[in-house]
């Protein structure tokens, strides 16, 4: 069920994609069937990051009005298509998934029914370190794993056992206020957007199970890849913790948007206020109060 051009969709879910040609179009007609099961107005944005393999053409094979299909030319990573897809998405609940499917789309079914079930948590994400998760990847991932979360427990107020597997479902609220404070643009954004959230309150995390079939899809993790994710790791530690920088952009956005509104509230003013008679020479109360927004805007 796709949602009308003035319907705000139950759920939008962001899958992003570097060329994946040979695999796009089977996993979003797999996307949109399974989302059907929560017979709500659905629409699902693939972001194509960088591709040029043909992605984005195979993508819009599929020309479901349910879909959206966004590109741009050169691959900037996970984080960014994110960061762009997410712009773009309308729902009240809003999640990603990975586009290669070694999570089955269920799971993003699933995730989206426990905001109903469990009306106040904020977001709910997959686990592959959840008892009733059934796994299937490579040993060096385990282990890579295994390190990196003990590395993130030991640094963040994060209570949760696996931060990086690729189904997520989230509050909008929640992204609404911590996707513009996110600095990250590959694999450690998922870990930025847990821990700055938990920072503003949004820590009622619900972890899910689920059945991974790792797939060889050409987005494996380098050991590059692993020294930039550490790093990154200990960056977002060392704003939160050190320099308190997402609490400081976070006030800083604030400000720019109360200046803008009250800028807004004193043009909205000047164009509607009738032109006064010049023999009257006592302000109305209208018009002292848009004098007071004119120099709270000008200070």
């Amino acid at each position: 069920m796709g949602p009308t051009p003035n319907e705000m969709p139950h759920l939008s879910l962001v899958t992003p994609v570097h060329n994946g040609a040979g695999f796009i179009e089977g996993s979003l007609r797999t996307i949109l069937r399974s989302l059907e099961q929560l017979e709500r107005p659905v629409e699902v944005i693939v972001v194509c990051d960088g591709s040029t393999d043909g992605t984005v053409e195979r993508a819009r094979n599929v020309a479901d009005p349910r879909l959206r299909v966004l590109r741009y030319e050169e691959h900037q990573g996970k984080g960014v298509a994110l960061t762009c897809g997410l712009a773009h998405a309308r729902g009240r609940l809003v999640g990603w998934l990975d586009s290669d499917l070694d999570i089955h789309p269920d799971a993003i079914v699933h995730a989206a029914r426990r905001f109903e079930q469990t009306p106040m948590v904020d977001a709910v994400i997959g686990s592959k370190r959840h008892p009733a998760s059934v796994v299937d990847y490579p040993r060096i991932r385990r282990f890579y794993s295994w390190g990196f979360q003990l590395l993130v427990r030991a640094l963040f107020r994060i209570n949760v056992r696996d931060t990086q597997v690729g189904a997520k479902v989230f509050r909008r609220e929640m992204l609404d206020t911590v996707v513009p404070l996110l600095l990250i643009k590959r694999y450690a954004y998922d870990l930025e957007l847990l821990a700055v959230g938990a920072e503003f309150g949004f820590d009622r995390i619900e972890e899910m199970p689920v059945q991974l079939e790792y797939r060889f899809s050409g987005s494996g993790i380098s050991n590059e890849d692993v020294r930039r994710m550490l790093v990154d790791t200990l960056a977002i530690a060392y704003r939160i913790h050190l320099r308190h920088w997402y609490a400081r952009r976070f006030a800083m956005l604030q400000r720019e948007r109360i200046e803008a509104a009250a800028q807004e509230v004193v043009l909205e003013a000047d164009r509607i206020l009738p032109p006064t008679d010049a023999s009257d020479l006592t302000p109305s109360p209208s018009v002292k109060r848009v004098g007071l927004l004119r120099r709270r805007a000008i200070r």
